[in-house]
């Protein structure tokens, strides 16, 4: 669990599972692949249900003698970005959605946590957005687009100006 009252001077956002898959040797949108150089001018968080998700991937697209590849990307995530331990409240309320009917648990998981945190969820998951939107769930200030980050780096830039 993050420190409460951090004082970083970085944004701080959650990512989703897509901004973990390169370092595991995945390709994805390139939306995402362009904002990941970024993420030096935040502090960047993950799940570990992330990397659990990630591997669901590889098990099904990356041969066995390609996985020390894999065991970098993880080390890689593990000493680069910060690992964020959901409270109980985010399990349940992760549950919640799950039965409005988003049937990816970790996607609720991860937006569940970044609102009990109170840090951005980023995610290029327009449709989970718009579920969340379509059930009431607060967006605004929780789920940012790779655009909204941008805005967001920006922001900070200048008011540290």
């Amino acid at each position: 669990m993050r420190s409460r009252g951090s004082t970083s001077a970085k944004p701080e956002i959650l990512v989703d599972t897509t901004f973990l898959l390169p370092a595991l040797g995945l390709d994805v949108e390139e939306e995402a692949m362009n904002v990941i150089p970024l993420f030096r001018r935040v502090k960047v968080y993950y799940l570990e249900v992330g990397i659990l998700e990630a591997m669901w991937k590889i098990l099904k697209l990356i041969p066995p003698h390609k996985f020390s590849r894999v065991k970098l990307g993880i080390d890689a995530v593990r000493n680069t970005y910060h690992s964020l331990e959901p409270r109980a409240e985010a399990y349940v309320y992760a549950a919640t959605i799950y039965h409005e009917g988003h049937r990816d648990y970790i996607d609720a998981l991860h937006y569940a946590s970044a609102k009990t945190e109170e840090i951005p969820f980023l995610t290029i998951d327009y449709e989970f957005r718009d579920f969340l939107k379509e059930h009431e769930h607060k967006v605004e200030g929780i789920v940012i687009t790779p655009k909204e980050l941008r805005n967001l780096i920006n922001s900070g830039s200048r008011e540290r100006a």
